[in-house]
């Protein structure tokens, strides 16, 4: 896959981030990390990755220099949608307070989207990031046999795709309880899933049925992928990092 376009969510949430009042700042993605603004190390990691061409960022007043811009709509869902309109697909989806996002964890996310998939969502697993972070706070979605947490990398590969942002769009008020999400899969979904039974394939397949598109879900081997920057304690922890990365 080559010369696809590449989305980065960065849209004030109603009332201010939290974060970027914690540190006096207009926009989290001008929070400095090892020497520059967050949002910049993750537009640097689109514009390096082969597959991408055209890098838009979905925000207003970032103060990133030569960012192709599009307003943000009131919601998440909005905004893809809007952007799947003035771009097409595919289209690749990842977020502003990523910033250990690299060129080589995207070619990976696309490698393992299977052919004929409509949507793919990034996640790793719970032993794959703690392994490496023990002291990283995520959210865990608890299925048969894993633990895995969302890694912040879509790809919205056909038309069939904006069934699921619209989808996406009604859960994205429930994403911080898994049991809510589970319990949008159906009852029988619900009931796997807390008798521990639920694949997390089977719950793509039961979603895609659910939407009426073919949703992939993608294993990232990289602990760093499901990293994303919400708070104090992911400051210090991604600074530890890209501290590491750029002393090499």
């Amino acid at each position: 896959m080559s010369g696809l376009s590449a989305l980065v969510l960065a849209g004030r949430r109603p009332g201010g981030d939290p974060l970027a009042r914690a540190y006096a700042l207009p926009h989290k993605a001008a929070l400095p990390l090892a020497g520059r603004p967050m949002g910049a190390w993750v537009v640097e990691a689109l514009r390096a990755c082969p597959a991408v061409g055209r890098v838009v960022v979905a925000g207003d007043g970032l103060g990133l220099p030569g960012v192709e811009a599009m307003a943000a709509a009131d919601t998440i869902g909005a905004t893809v949608e809007a952007a799947l309109d003035a771009l097409g697909t595919p289209l690749l989806v990842t977020t502003i307070d990523h910033p250990l996002l690299t060129p080589a964890m995207i070619a990976e996310f696309l490698d393992k989207v299977p052919a004929g998939a409509d949507c793919a969502v990034a996640v790793a697993r719970a032993d794959t990031v703690l392994g490496a972070y023990p002291e990283a706070r995520r959210t865990w979605l608890r299925f048969r046999c894993a633990r895995v947490t969302g890694c912040n990398l879509f790809l919205l590969a056909g038309p069939p795709s904006r069934q699921v942002v619209r989808y996406w769009t009604r859960m994205d008020t429930r994403r911080k309880d898994p049991a809510a999400m589970a319990r949008a899969l159906g009852l029988r979904a619900l009931a796997l899933w807390s008798l521990g039974l639920l694949t997390v394939d089977g719950a793509a397949r039961r979603l895609s049925r659910r939407v009426g598109a073919r949703l992939a879900v993608v294993e990232m081997s990289r602990a760093e992928a499901a990293i994303d920057v919400d708070k104090p304690e992911d400051v210090r922890l991604a600074q530890a990092i890209l501290a590491r990365r750029t002393s090499y």
